[in-house]
């Protein structure tokens, strides 16, 4: 009997642990910082190799969704436990440690499914 329970049971617990497992969406928006010179090409500023390997390792780990720029705003989509982890990730960034960047972390909620995974 307590076989038959546990086995009707285990879906609700895979399903329990998926959940906990499930990660959020947040975009992060970068803005050149106070460190930033405007009269060096974006190669040449302090901490911007180190920014973009960091941000490599962040792909590679799969964290990043996706990336892009507009207008003076770099902007990424990664995938955190939550919007506090997200900022901690983020922070660990040497370029935003010492001013090259500003970083602003938001929840990014889908509301048109087909676009976005």
């Amino acid at each position: 009997m307590k076989t038959i329970a546990l086995f009707l049971l285990l879906p609700i617990f895979i399903n329990a642990q998926e959940s906990e497992v499930k990660k959020s969406h947040f975009v992060a928006l970068y803005t050149v910082g106070s460190l930033w010179d405007m009269d060096k090409a974006p190669n040449d500023q302090p901490y911007f190799k180190e920014h973009s390997a960091f941000l490599s390792k962040l792909r590679k780990e799969n964290a990043i969704v996706m990336g892009a720029r507009y207008s003076d705003t770099g902007m990424i989509v990664l995938q955190a436990a939550d919007l506090e982890s997200a900022k901690s990730l983020l922070l660990e960034d040497v370029a935003l440690k010492n001013q090259l960047f500003n970083v602003e972390v938001h929840p990014f909620n889908v509301f048109y499914k087909g676009c976005f995974d």
